[in-house]
């Protein structure tokens, strides 16, 4: 669950197991460098937009003949393109589909995991990540608990009341006054004394989050948990995730919810930089 009163803002997946065959000794490093090799094409095929044979050869450390070859197979596979007449190669299109087509959440999730390790091994207290939902809501996909026997159970998969919780409240903020009124025809429910349940309090909640860029949660979901959460953005300045940190509020305290602030502005920027990367990447294929 999230829950807490600035904002500044890579991963490598780790690959399957092995399927069907297994390659021995030799073969799996042949395939290894292999693979290695074809990758290194790519990518500098990628970094220089006059890349041709010879020079991918180098910048591989293969032989042009060998080079050639790997590039002939990339080619018939779409992943590279020559030009006719023009020795120049440049990535091709499948790499292009495969771009587009990656989900945007599982490319969120896989950059924040190492991310969030981090983030609670600095604050000590849980950390979890939030997706936002085609029909607008917020899933908890990912969760790293805090190193303390008294920690929130796991929330994976759960929703949360969007007006008493940190995450929520970060979502709420970035509606406009047509959504947020639309949010409001429907009573807020009381779920603990400290609830913000008027809607005149809870806009003033939202103009405070949107103000520091995070929002905190003190009680109001559960008594005696809190927490504070900020914002992951696209480069439309598009919500795409939710960051936060939860704890006891009686660890979770007013000095130590601003410190974990500080941290999750951090890491949000670090998740960003990332998801960043592998945009402007896909727009250059």
């Amino acid at each position: 669950m999230d829950e807490t009163d600035d904002r500044t803002r890579p991963s490598a997946l780790p690959g399957p197991g092995s399927r069907g065959r297994t390659a021995t000794g030799d073969e799996g490093a042949k395939l290894n460098q292999s693979v290695r090799k074809a990758i290194t094409l790519l990518r500098a095929t990628a970094d220089d937009d006059r890349a041709n044979v010879s020079s991918l050869a180098r910048a591989a450390g293969l032989p042009r003949a060998t080079a050639l070859r790997m590039i002939q197979t990339l080619e018939q596979e779409g992943f590279l393109l020559r030009v006719a007449g023009d020795d120049r190669v440049l990535l091709g299109p499948e790499l292009l589909r495969l771009a587009r087509n990656t989900d945007e959440g599982l490319l969120l999730l896989e950059a924040a995991r190492p991310v969030i390790a981090e983030l609670v091994a600095a604050v000590r207290e849980t950390g979890t990540l939030s997706v936002v939902a085609s029909d607008g809501g917020l899933d908890l996909v990912h969760q790293v608990d805090a190193p303390h026997h008294l920690r929130p159970g796991s929330w994976v998969g759960q929703r949360f009341p969007l007006h008493a919780s940190a995450s929520g409240k970060v979502l709420l903020a970035t509606f406009d006054d047509e959504q947020l009124e639309r949010f409001l025809r429907e009573p807020l429910a009381r779920l603990t004394p400290a609830t913000i349940v008027t809607a005149d309090e809870l806009r003033a909640d939202l103009g405070r989050v949107r103000e520091r860029g995070h929002a905190f949660s003190v009680d109001e979901a559960e008594e005696g948990l809190s927490g504070v959460a900020t914002g992951i953005y696209g480069q439309a300045d598009e919500l795409v995730g939710v960051l936060t940190v939860s704890g006891p509020t009686q660890r979770l305290d007013g000095r130590r919810a601003r410190s974990a602030a500080d941290h999750l502005a951090r890491a949000a920027g670090r998740i960003e930089s990332a998801l960043h990367r592998d945009r402007e990447r896909a727009r250059a294929l």
